[in-house]
């Protein structure tokens, strides 16, 4: 969905940096942020795969106060930025960001995956090399995803990403191959007058989660002054400041 064009953006806890990322602080990662995790208990461990400029590693450090987060970015200068921007937070001695691939990363028994992946696929792309990096699945394909996720986590773990709806499908005969059970999916629309554009997942490796399994969700209650619907309003208050 649309992006953020500031180069820096201040939240309630911390402060993000993105001038040096492919990808600036955007509508996906928001959302994903702001929801993912909340219905989680004793949460320790997480990993976020391809952190970007670490907006969703922050926004997790600030939801669960003991966890410990591990951010995987495979682009030197994002993996900087997002480092730069840890460091800067009051979360620094939790979050470790590793510049690297996730299929490089040999960690285990994470109790809860986050990714806002690149998914554009077989599309045309930019000049601009970190910004194909962070758009395109050329690194990152769906199936690799789903597959490492599942790799790192331990029986009870828990993985939850964003997608385009339009691959809804794709997703769920690709995480069930993968040996995911599905936990919930919610549909996301800008308004009534549109379709779901995005969708949030969550997959588990066992039955017992507790999650209404399909929910349909507006993100605006008005288009012409952005003003945000209640099911965002209310989960993004925790970290936006105020206008």
């Amino acid at each position: 969905m649309g992006r953020n064009g500031r180069r820096l953006q201040s939240f309630q806890q911390f402060d993000v940096a993105d001038d040096q990322c492919g990808m600036k602080v955007g509508t996906d990662a928001l959302v994903l942020g702001c929801w993912a995790g909340e219905n989680l208990q004793g949460v320790t461990r997480i990993l976020d795969i391809g952190t970007g400029s670490g907006i969703l590693a922050l926004m997790l450090a600030q939801r669960h106060e003991r966890a410990v987060v591990e951010a995987v970015e495979l682009e030197p200068d994002a993996a900087r930025q997002a480092a730069e921007n840890a460091a800067s937070s009051p979360f620094s001695a939790r979050i470790s960001v590793h510049e690297l691939a996730v299929q490089a990363w040999e960690g285990a028994d994470v109790d809860l995956v986050v990714c806002n992946p690149p998914f554009f696929h077989n599309h045309p792309k930019s000049p601009e090399r970190k910004r194909n990096l962070a758009r395109h699945d050329d690194t990152l394909p769906l199936r690799t995803l789903l597959a490492q996720a599942r790799r790192v986590t331990h029986d009870a773990g828990v993985f939850q990403f964003v997608f385009p709806t339009d691959r809804a499908e794709e997703v769920r005969d690709t995480a069930s191959k993968e040996g995911w059970l599905l936990s919930q999916r919610i549909s996301l629309a800008w308004s009534a007058s549109h379709e779901p554009i995005r969708d949030l997942w969550t997959w588990v490796k066992r039955a017992g989660h507790e999650h209404s399994p399909m929910e349909d969700v507006l993100l605006t209650q008005n288009l012409d002054d952005g003003s945000w619907a209640p099911w965002l309003k209310h989960r993004l208050s925790a970290f936006l400041k105020e206008n």
